[in-house]
């Protein structure tokens, strides 16, 4: 008989059919792996876009910045194109193609800009595609010179009609919507007055500095158009609706 102690472990010695539970885990190293790789990929994808576009750039509403915005047209595009189901990113790299709308407004339409007129209906379309809350992106659309004929007319109104539903609130938006739907020859509907009613009162009471851009607006507008943006004027602002007609204030 032997005295020498037990051996630690002795009980726990593995039987041949545990071999599966002690082999190495190499389809979890695997996935494990794999997985890293994803990160790693999914971090160069942001840090590429991210080193093209430092700045998010946003919708012009004039033509001075349309003019800035549009020095970094290629990195935006290139973004885009990285990005691929980025709408914020394509609505950028349409947004740097803004300036289109001014020189339509400023010379008509031009053969030599018809295809950047088309790269920016693209982006901006991909643009909501991909990020449908996108007011800003919604209201380029609207702005951007449509095609010939009453459907084009009325997507530029369904397109305005988004940015309000997409953006209500949004203040840096008001002024450039106002214009936009005086500016439609036609006529403005009930639910839209109702949408421009909350922008006038914006403009009204956090940028005064607009209502001269707005009472320009109203002076270009179609004659009904004009009658229907008094009337929501004085729910809005009785003293403005007076100013629209040329009446002093009372």
């Amino acid at each position: 008989m032997s005295l020498e102690p037990p051996r630690p472990g002795f009980m726990f010695a593995p039987e041949a059919n545990d071999e599966f539970f002690l082999a190495e885990p190499v389809g979890l190293r695997i996935s494990i792996l794999a997985f890293s790789g994803v990160l790693v990929i999914a971090g160069l994808w942001l840090l590429v876009t991210a080193l093209l576009l430092p700045q998010a750039i946003a919708l012009p509403l004039d033509r001075t910045s349309a003019a800035a915005v549009a020095a970094y047209r290629d990195n935006a595009l290139w973004a885009a194109r990285l990005g691929v189901v980025r709408g914020d990113l394509f609505a950028q790299a349409a947004y740097t193609d803004a300036d289109i709308i001014w020189l339509y407004r400023t010379h008509g339409p031009d053969a030599a800009n018809a295809a950047r007129l088309q790269r920016a209906k693209a982006n901006a379309e991909a643009a909501v595609a991909l990020a449908p809350v996108n007011g800003a992106a919604w209201l380029l659309l609207a702005e951007l010179p449509p095609g010939s004929g009453k459907a084009a007319e009325a997507k530029g109104m369904i397109a305005l009609q988004m940015s309000y539903f997409t953006a209500p609130n949004n203040a840096s938006l008001a002024a450039a919507r106002i214009e936009q739907a005086l500016a439609s020859p036609a006529p403005l509907d009930r639910d839209l007055q109702e949408f421009m009613k909350g922008d006038l009162r914006q403009i009204l009471t956090l940028q005064p500095e607009q209502k001269p851009a707005i009472l320009a607006a109203y002076k270009a507008a179609t004659p009904q158009n004009q009658a229907s943006f008094e009337a929501l004027s004085a729910q809005a602002d009785p003293d403005f609706s007076q100013s629209l007609r040329g009446d002093a204030p009372k």
